[in-house]
């Protein structure tokens, strides 16, 4: 896979050959050698658009009754379902996912939890860490849905600058289809 390097995605211009942020600050390059980038390259390649969504979308602990909804941001999702529902504190003391009541796969060293693209791609600095929301107060209604536009938008990017471009491709053609078909049948 041949990468480009321009820099940990944010919403940006390239001015001169260069990637510069909307203040006018340029970006640090991520390390290709490094295997956490290399693992979250891969992942942004072999995902498919359905998934990609889910894991752009901000998710926020779902854990009932005794716990109550903590609220926390979900940063991993569970090996044993896939479901993004759990923060890595409530996946401790929970024994089934709160989305489809699977039982949840406990390791000797915890619960198995993978990491969610999104927060990769950050922990890789693939993403500027300015845009963690891992750090950020819980957002509600529109803000929600923005910051889950801006999580894909941000996942376009790093596709767009490791030219991995077959997969923006994919999405419009696949959206363009949809649209396509909704008004065919209006």
């Amino acid at each position: 896979m041949e990468m480009r390097n321009n820099g940990p995605a944010e919403p940006s211009s390239y001015v001169g050959g260069s990637t510069a942020t909307p203040s006018g600050s340029h970006l640090r390059q991520p390390n290709y050698s490094r295997q956490a980038v290399q693992e979250a390259l891969e992942h942004l390649a072999s995902i498919d658009l359905i998934e990609l969504c889910n894991e752009a979308k901000v998710e926020r602990c779902r854990a009932t009754r005794d716990l109550r909804s903590c609220g926390r941001c979900v940063e991993s999702a569970l090996n044993s379902c896939g479901h993004a529902s759990l923060c890595t504190e409530c996946s401790q003391r929970c024994d089934l996912c709160p989305v489809c009541r699977f039982p949840i796969g406990k390791e000797k060293n915890g619960v198995s939890l993978r990491p969610r693209l999104y927060y990769e791609c950050i922990d890789a600095g693939l993403i500027s860490k300015r845009y963690d929301d891992r750090f950020q107060e819980k957002e509600e209604g529109e803000e929600q849905i923005t910051a889950d536009v801006l999580h894909l938008y941000l996942l376009f990017d790093v596709a767009l600058e490791n030219n991995l471009v077959s997969l923006i491709c994919h999405c419009i053609l696949s959206w363009c289809l949809i649209l396509c078909i909704l008004l065919f049948l209006i």
